[in-house]
């Protein structure tokens, strides 16, 4: 009997004074400088983010394991609420890091604020504290970007016969899989694909 009533005692004070475990309620972000906020709150939302994350699956926007999606929150020159969707595999983030994120069904969503033309602002927070932050909530969903290095090249230029000192780099165009959504006030939505 006195080792029912141990029991019992021993039960009740961990149900007492400590807390639900993480399971039951969640885990809190690993850090508290970026915010984590809710961006999903409705059925149209939900649906949006699914079918952008599945488009950067389906064309390899997202390789190797690596990927989260920057969006760019703000409202156009009309009044209505934007989304800029990016994807991205790198931590080129944290040039101007957010001091928002949110998460859907496990994946990353770092949140910018923008101006009506889905320009990011600057950010206002500590920037080392930030990046510092972010690299605890994307973890290992993004590369390391290299150092700038320069490029050896032997190319003589013609006619001035001089030695170029960088090779040549390459830049393709395109929009890289980037989505602007517009929301309407009657809870319809209108994507473009940014030029």
């Amino acid at each position: 009997m006195k080792c029912v009533i141990t029991c019992c005692f021993i039960l009740l004070h961990v149900g007492v004074f400590y807390p639900r475990a993480n399971a039951q309620s969640g885990n809190p972000p690993p850090c508290n400088e970026v915010k984590q906020v809710k961006i999903d709150n409705s059925e149209t939302k939900r649906q949006i983010l699914t079918e952008f994350i599945s488009s950067c699956l389906r064309n390899k926007y997202w390789t190797n394991d690596k990927g989260i999606v920057l969006l760019r929150e703000y409202k156009n020159e009309a009044g209505k609420q934007c989304w800029l969707l990016l994807p991205s595999i790198d931590d080129g983030y944290k040039d101007n890091p957010p001091e928002r994120f949110a998460t859907f069904q496990g994946d990353i969503i770092l949140v910018f604020d923008a101006n009506s033309n889905g320009i990011q602002k600057a950010s206002t927070g500590n920037r080392e504290a930030l990046n510092q932050c972010l690299e605890q909530i994307t973890g290992d969903r993004v590369y390391i970007r290299p150092p700038k290095r320069s490029r050896w090249t032997d190319v003589v230029m013609p006619f001035t016969n001089r030695k170029m000192t960088n090779g040549p780099r390459r830049i393709s165009a395109g929009n890289g899989g980037s989505l602007i959504i517009i929301f309407n006030d009657d809870g319809s939505y209108q994507a473009l694909i940014p030029v």
